[in-house]
C-alpha cells in the first residue's frame, strides 16, 4: 500500500509540507480516473479537491480495509454525483434567449464539424498506432475481422482455429486493443490540457 494513504488518518496533524506531499500523491493517484469521466481539466481539479475533503471527513468514521480502491471509488463517486446533478443543466438550452444570425450559426457549425473531423483523425491515428503495437496474432485477427470483415468461420478456416477459439482470441485482442488505445487517448488529452 502507498505510504501516503496512512497519512490520511492524521492529515490535520501533519506538517504543511507533508500535507502538500500527501495531497499531490492523492491527486496523481486519481487524476486519470476523474479526468476520464469529466473531460475537463479545471473541473477535474475541483472534483479531486472536493473528493479529498470528503475522504478526510469520512476516513475516521469507516473502517477501511483496502484503502486505495476505497479512495478511488469515493473520488469517482464525487465526480459521478456532479455529472448527475448537472446533467439536465448541460443539455438544456432556452431557445427564447438565443438570437444568433445565420452567419454565426453557419460559422459555429462549420467550426464544430472541423473540430469533429480533426478529433476523428487523431482518434483514428491513435487507434492505428494501438493496433500496430498489438502482438502479431492479435493484430492479424483484428485486421481480418474489422478491416476485411471476415466472419468467425472464415477466420477460423484461414487461421486453422475453431470458431470458438476465434471468438475467444478476438475477445482478448479487443480487450488489449482497448487498453492500449485508452492509454494513448487519455495521455493525449492530458498532454493537451497541460500544455
Amino acid at each position: 500500500m502507498k505510504e501516503w494513504c496512512y497519512d490520511l488518518y492524521q492529515f490535520a496533524e501533519l506538517h504543511p509540507e507533508l500535507q502538500s506531499s500527501v495531497y499531490d500523491s492523492y491527486y496523481k493517484f486519481v487524476y486519470r480516473d476523474i479526468f476520464y469521466l469529466l473531460k475537463d481539466h479545471p473541473l477535474t481539479e475541483d472534483m479531486i479537491q472536493e473528493a479529498f475533503f470528503k475522504i478526510l471527513s469520512s476516513i475516521k468514521k469507516h473502517r477501511v480495509d483496502n484503502m486505495l480502491p476505497w479512495i478511488r471509488q469515493v473520488s469517482r463517486n464525487v465526480a459521478l454525483d456532479y455529472l448527475r446533478k448537472t446533467k439536465k443543466e448541460r443539455y438544456t438550452v432556452n431557445v427564447d434567449h438565443v438570437n444568433l444570425s445565420e452567419e454565426v450559426l453557419v460559422s459555429a457549425t462549420s467550426l464544430l464539424q472541423l473540430e469533429d473531423e480533426v478529433e476523428d483523425k487523431i482518434r483514428n491515428e491513435l487507434l492505428h498506432q494501438a493496433i500496430t503495437e498489438l502482438r502479431p496474432d492479435y493484430r492479424e485477427l483484428i485486421t481480418l475481422f474489422y478491416i476485411e470483415e471476415g466472419s468467425y468461420k472464415e477466420l477460423g478456416n484461414e487461421l486453422g482455429l475453431s470458431e470458438y477459439a476465434v471468438s475467444q482470441k478476438l475477445y482478448r485482442a479487443r480487450k488489449k486493443l482497448l487498453k492500449q488505445f485508452h492509454k494513448k487517448w487519455v495521455n493525449k488529452e492530458w498532454n493537451e490540457r497541460t500544455t
